[in-house]
This record gives structure tokens, sequence and C-alpha cells, in this order.
């Protein structure tokens, strides 16, 4: 398989934002004396990989399911398929998904999964009185939350062509509401969730851009330009954004349900009549791919996605999306490494890491460090 077919189907995510990529990259390089003279080049090599980590992204075209459902004796409040928007979105479609699980007023309540849908969703219902327990084969780090790249930008999680008027309109105040809830965590260490300069950059100018998801306001210092660009790009869009380190925000995230008496049991659900055999009336199904089997949704598939970890530089604090005729890379700056990537194939379910995908990443991405020294 080449690194084409490794990479089909990566745009989507970008066109979602009317950002679709272009035909080629430029060749023009960076004046030492543009604005961004004093950023630091990224140190892409081999020998500085720590590891790299495969996803699998629980995609629905119409988007997230979130909503109750009675099945038996049982009310069940869905809330997963949020594709590359997880993290993003928790917060947002979970205030909903705790809401619907509090109206029948049932004392205990059960989580299924121990993602960020799950964590979040058994957090809020925790800090609300209710006796919850979240039920899980794993919980982090070992989650495919904890495998994003978790820059918050909503994007990735339905096909416009596909997700109905009713849905954009509801998910406007779900992206809004889980922005302003993430505004608490910044820069409080514990969780690793801080602000970061963020550049989109494409090959060629575009005329306009579509309103980003939720609402401009929402991307601080949100500009375009078409000269002295990073990496010398013709098109550049420029705004502050949020990254959420998975390998801090989800352990504290998890340790404060617990903290609110949150309990937590290893279990593997096979089938709806195991769900159902759970001694609580209200679950919440934070499953993600795992609906598929349990609850017969055949509308979601997966999206995998591939990361690799370089050694942190703290010197780096800026990240970048560069389409490119392949797909796209991108870099996210953490704390304790540097994230890039990235792919998206769809209806892919291997989670074994590709070698030769890991190497052309750290030879582009090292490409594209070399225009901040031409």
């Amino acid at each position: 398989m080449n690194r084409r077919d490794l990479l089909i189907g990566a745009g989507y995510s970008l066109s979602m934002l009317g950002l679709a990529s272009c035909s080629a990259i430029p060749k023009a390089t960076l004046n030492k004396q543009s604005r961004y003279a004093h950023y630091k080049p990224l140190i892409s090599s081999m020998d500085r990989v720590t590891h790299s980590v495969v996803g699998l992204r629980p995609f629905r075209p119409q988007g997230y399911r979130l909503e109750s459902e009675p099945l038996g004796n049982k009310t069940i409040v869905h809330n997963y398929g949020h594709g590359g928007g997880g993290i993003t979105l928790s917060w947002g479609t979970s205030i909903i998904a705790a809401q619907l699980a509090s109206q029948p007023m049932a004392r205990d309540i059960a989580v299924l999964g121990s993602g960020v849908m799950g964590l979040t969703t058994a957090l809020l219902l925790a800090q609300q009185g209710f006796k919850v327990t979240i039920y899980a084969k794993d919980f982090p780090p070992n989650t495919t939350s904890n495998i994003a790249a978790a820059l918050w930008l909503p994007s990735s999680y339905f096909d416009r062509k596909v997700a109905t008027s009713q849905f954009l309109t509801r998910d406007k105040p779900i992206i809004r509401g889980s922005f302003s809830r993430f505004l608490t965590y910044v820069n409080r260490p514990r969780y690793g969730v801080y602000w970061n300069n963020y550049h989109l950059l494409l090959p060629q100018v575009r005329d306009s851009i579509r309103t980003l998801p939720g609402g401009n306001d929402l991307y601080p210092e949100l500009a375009t330009s078409t000269e002295d660009n990073l990496f010398g790009y013709p098109y550049q869009s420029y705004m502050k954004a949020l990254i959420i380190d998975p390998m801090l925000y989800l352990p504290a995230i998890l340790q404060d349900a617990q903290r609110s008496g949150t309990k937590l049991k290893y279990l593997q659900f096979k089938s709806v009549e195991d769900v159902l055999s759970l001694q609580e009336s209200v679950i919440v199904n934070c499953t993600g791919l795992g609906a598929s089997t349990l609850f017969g949704d055949t509308s979601m598939y997966p999206i995998q996605g591939q990361l690799t970890h370089l050694l942190p530089q703290p010197e780096v604090n800026y990240s970048y999306v560069v389409p490119t005729p392949e797909g796209y890379l991108y870099m996210f700056p953490r704390k304790g490494s540097i994230v890039i990537g990235g792919t998206a194939i769809k209806r892919a379910f291997d989670t074994k890491p590709n070698d030769q995908l890991t190497l052309s990443m750290v030879r582009d991405h090292a490409a594209l460090a070399k225009k901040l020294t031409a």
C-alpha cells in the first residue's frame, strides 16, 4: 500500500471548514525577515521518534447520536459517533446527555465507555449527586481518546451532504457550550489545556472562507493573509487555538469523576442483552465504535488515523496543518512530545502503526522545517 492509499480521504476534515486541499505544495521559502523568523524549527528525525500510534475515529456521516431511547425496561441515552471531533465536542454533547439521563430521576446511572465522552458525562452526573458507575473494558491511558491529536477545532464529525439542517442548528450551541467549558481549564497545568498559534496553510489563494463552526468569535485573532506566511505558503488562515493534551487531560477528568463519587468497573459488553442485564435502569451509551455492535448502528464506520510522537521541544509554540496532494500534514506541540500526522483512512480497522508511513511523515515535516532556516 503506497502513501497515497494510506492518506486517501484525509481532506474530509478540511473541506468541512471550507478549506479543501489544493493541488501542489509551493516551493517558496520563508524570508528570514519574516514575522515568523522567531519561530524555532521542528526537529523531525527518526532518532527523535518515541512511538507511533493508530486510533479509529467513530464517524457517522449524519453526525453524532445524542438522544434518549427506551429499550426494554431501561432508558438508554446515546452519546457517541463524534468522528474526529470527540474531545472538542465532549463538554457540549455530554452536558445534554447528562440532562437526558437525569430526567427519569433514577438514583443509579451506568455509563458505558471510558473515553472522553464517558468520563465527561460521568463527571457531570456525579457532580449532580447521582450514583454513577462507568463500565468499560479499558480506562485511560488505554482508550481511543488518549490517541487523539486533540486540537480544539470542530471538524471531521459529519458529512455536509448527509447531515440535516436540524442537526446543524442543534450543533452550533453544542460547539459554543463545549468551548466555554474548555476555557475554564486553560493554563491549569494538571489538565494540559493551553493556547497555541495555529496556522492553516494552503498552496493557492482562496477568494473566501466559510464561517468557522460555532461562529468566528470562538477563534481569537482569526485572520487570513496572502503574503509573508509561515513556510512561504501563498495563503494562510491564522488563529489562536486550544490544544488539549489527552495524556494529562483524561486522567485529570477521570480523577475528578472519582473524587465526585464515580465508581469504575472493568466489563466488556458483547451484545445489547449484556447491557440490559445491568442493574441500573438508566444507561448512557458512550461506546463510540462499539455502538455499531451493541446497538446495531450500521451507519457508523471507523476512520483510521496514525500519529507519531517526537521528543518534546519547549521552544516550539506554534502548530500547523498543511494540505498536500496526498492528504495533509499537521504538527501539534505538547509538553511531553511533539505530535505529527496525519492520516484519515475510511473503513480501516487495523490499529498497528505503519513504519513506512512514520518515516514518510518524519521526512515531510523535516522538509517543512527547513523552510524556516532557508
